[in-house]
């Protein structure tokens, strides 16, 4: 207590004491422990950070709530912990809840310090990322040609070669043999002049 406030408190009894300062704190601890609890929640680590730095950092904040008389659960801290990582992390999150494991926040520290070493640092040359991730877009070649503007050099593509006999593996809708089409099928050619012979001579002997 600062002087000015001892001198105050100096002729009240110990119950009085502690029933004044109680209700002197008590807005103001629990706006510090509000705000404590919205800084842990919305405390994230970025991609390329110490990860030590950060659970530290973190714990400070789970410190915090103890000295304002609201202790975490130890799985709710380390699980605000694990949430608070980058996407680099997540095959580690997923293994250490699919394991079961109820580790302290101490030993969980080490583990994320020993996972660190086997995540791979970002590219700090954004043209080698580019690249690494595919967007980088070659320019197509260009021909400048002679008088007025530009002109784009374009490859012709040859046309595919025909095929000597492009009945050869066809098959007949007429007869279902194959090796010709409909309109060159013996069967069908001759079934053919069978029905114009067939209507010429009935039209001869109508007219007779």
């Amino acid at each position: 207590m600062t002087s000015d406030l001892q001198k105050e408190m100096e002729d009240r009894t110990a119950y009085d004491m502690m029933t004044e300062l109680k209700n002197m704190f008590k807005k103001q601890a629990s706006q510090e422990l509000y705000e404590t609890y919205k800084l842990l929640q919305t405390c994230k680590m970025e991609e390329g950070q110490s990860v030590s730095s950060h659970v530290l950092k973190m714990k400070s904040y789970i410190d915090r709530f103890e000295k304002l008389g609201t202790t975490l659960p130890p799985n709710l801290a380390v699980n605000t912990v694990l949430a608070s990582l980058p996407k680099s992390y997540h095959q580690f999150v997923m293994n250490y809840n699919m394991q079961g494991w109820e580790k302290s926040l101490a030993e969980v520290h080490l583990m994320l310090k020993t996972a660190e070493q086997n995540i791979p640092s970002k590219v700090s040359n954004p043209g080698v990322l580019m690249i690494r991730e595919g967007k980088v877009k070659k320019n197509k070649p260009k021909t400048w040609g002679k008088g007025k503007g530009k002109s784009i050099a374009k490859k012709k593509i040859p046309p595919p070669p025909k095929k000597e006999n492009p009945a050869k593996d066809a098959e007949c809708f007429h007869c279902g043999k194959v090796g010709h089409w409909r309109r060159n099928c013996p069967s069908y050619l001759s079934e053919l002049r069978k029905g114009k012979a067939g209507q010429t001579s009935k039209s001869g002997n109508e007219k007779k």
